[in-house]
């Protein structure tokens, strides 16, 4: 039996530089707008630091920082019993801008369940979290 998907992503074009969307996307208390409700962080930006971000429509989730490589990757990672979710922002630079990536793995004993159910949604609603961060980057 073939083993199920437990990636997903979705990006964004934005004419911003690297530079403008990291300063956006390490920045959670400006996210919020479009699909994000809500988004904090508890300290300076960095590993070890932990955001918690609400979509529309879902649950607050909480995430530690876990790898930084400024200005073109930040993970966060979430753990729940039977599942950990690694989030990742990745910004690379292309002619007349950027390009902005927010994936999940998925991995664990549920990690298959939850990829069957939520990661479709996951995978949309990053198409509209990266779209608002370049949104945002775009504008300063």
């Amino acid at each position: 039996m073939a083993k199920a998907r437990r990636s997903f992503e979705g990006s964004t074009r934005s004419s911003a530089s690297a530079p403008q969307v990291w300063d956006v996307w390490t920045d959670p208390p400006r996210w919020p707008g479009g699909i994000i409700e809500s988004a904090s962080i508890d300290r300076e930006f960095g590993v070890g630091a932990r955001i918690t971000v609400k979509g529309k429509g879902g649950p607050a989730t909480a995430s530690t920082v876990t790898q930084v490589e400024s200005p073109r990757l930040w993970t966060g990672t979430s753990s729940f019993p039977g599942l950990s979710m690694r989030f990742e922002h990745q910004i690379d630079s292309v002619p007349d801008g950027t390009i902005l990536t927010e994936r999940v793995i998925m991995a664990g004993p549920l990690a298959g369940l939850a990829a069957m159910f939520i990661g479709p949604r996951l995978a949309t609603a990053f198409v509209s979290s990266t779209a608002r961060i370049a949104e945002i980057a775009e504008r300063h």
